[in-house]
């Protein structure tokens, strides 16, 4: 499995490797952008931090990053652009291409069209945004020209297993760490980063304001078989926990590395554009160390979860709790 870590900068890129990061993925914004469009992001981002300020720079740190054979991706990842914006979109592409990325992470299906037909040399590959919830919307993007697919953070394990077993020759990369959002990405119109303390004064931006998650009733709940009721019922509870928990509380699915290593999941993604260094290296030292555990000592799933909680309250200071669990359900294994 690789660690995919975010970057910002050139400056970043030799600690992170010296840290254990496989493969990079990263935003980038101009100033002609943010001036033509103030409140709508290219990436999932707002101005600010997060982002490369140029591609010259871009090219740099793909250049050191490739020096350790580690390929850096490159985001354009909103869930649509407007007909006006595809023109400068594809520039920021083919300038990204131009400075050497692997390949380049989006999310609208127009985009995703387009990209194909113009037969660049690179991966295209669909971030959470693209909402591929089962293996018939992994198909789709796969025929539509992706070969890599980052899932939403809401699968279960299980979920994830069907979804990877039914589609041979994709990458699939799932969310490991910080950030759990109890939104889907893809059905969310909220900025990320956004924030006015006057109107949310109890929290950091809109993200985190309180909701209630409910099930839509079913027209003939007595047809229903038993599985579905469980199933429906775990992910409330699931939800529930979530929405009452802050999103990014360092939040953790380590655990969930030794099922998904026999699953086949290509990559495990830290969320954290526009965190600090500091913070990135430490995630990254983190998971490098989960890996390394997993892969050469070869330890029991039980004896791995209780290292790895360990090594996670040694790192963060803190202990493991479920209701921060990105994989809930693997903290019920049993001894």
């Amino acid at each position: 499995m690789k660690i995919l870590s975010p970057l910002d900068s050139k400056e970043e890129v030799g600690e992170l490797i010296q840290a254990g990061a496989d493969e990079f993925f990263c935003g980038l914004l101009e100033e002609t952008w943010h001036t033509k469009y103030p409140v709508i992001s290219i990436n999932r981002r707002p101005a600010g931090k997060g982002h490369f300020r140029s591609f010259a720079d871009l090219k740099e740190a793909v250049m050191m990053a490739q020096d350790h054979h580690v390929p850096v991706y490159f985001t354009v990842n909103e869930h649509y652009y407007i007909d006006e914006q595809y023109d400068l979109v594809i520039d920021y592409v083919k300038k990204a291409v131009d400075a050497g990325v692997a390949g380049i992470i989006l999310a609208d299906y127009g985009f995703l069209a387009i990209l194909k037909k113009m037969n660049l040399p690179v991966k295209l590959q669909i971030g959470t945004g693209g909402t591929v919830f089962n293996s018939q919307a992994a198909k789709f993007h796969q025929k539509t020209g992706a070969s890599g697919i980052t899932l939403p953070r809401h699968l279960t394990i299980d979920e994830i297993r069907k979804i990877v077993q039914n589609c041979p020759g994709i990458e699939f990369s799932v969310f490991i760490i910080n950030s759990r959002c109890v939104n889907v990405d893809g059905f969310c119109t909220f900025e990320h980063g956004l924030s006015d303390q006057s109107c949310f004064p109890l929290y950091r931006n809109a993200c985190m304001l309180p909701y209630h998650v409910s099930l839509y009733p079913q027209a003939n709940p007595e047809e229903r078989d038993m599985g579905e009721i469980v199933r429906e019922h775990r992910f409330l509870e699931r939800q529930h926990i979530w929405e009452t928990v802050h999103v990014d509380d360092h939040p953790c699915g380590a655990c969930a590395l030794y099922e998904f290593r026999e699953i086949g999941i290509h990559g495990i993604k830290i969320v954290g554009r526009g965190n600090p260094l500091e913070r990135k290296v430490k995630d990254v030292r983190f998971l490098r160390a989960v890996l390394d555990l997993l892969e050469k000592d070869s330890p029991s799933q039980f004896e791995f979860m209780r290292s790895v909680k360990e090594l996670y309250q040694k790192t963060y200071s803190r202990t493991c709790r479920i209701h921060m669990c990105y994989y809930p359900e693997v903290m019920k294994t049993p001894a």
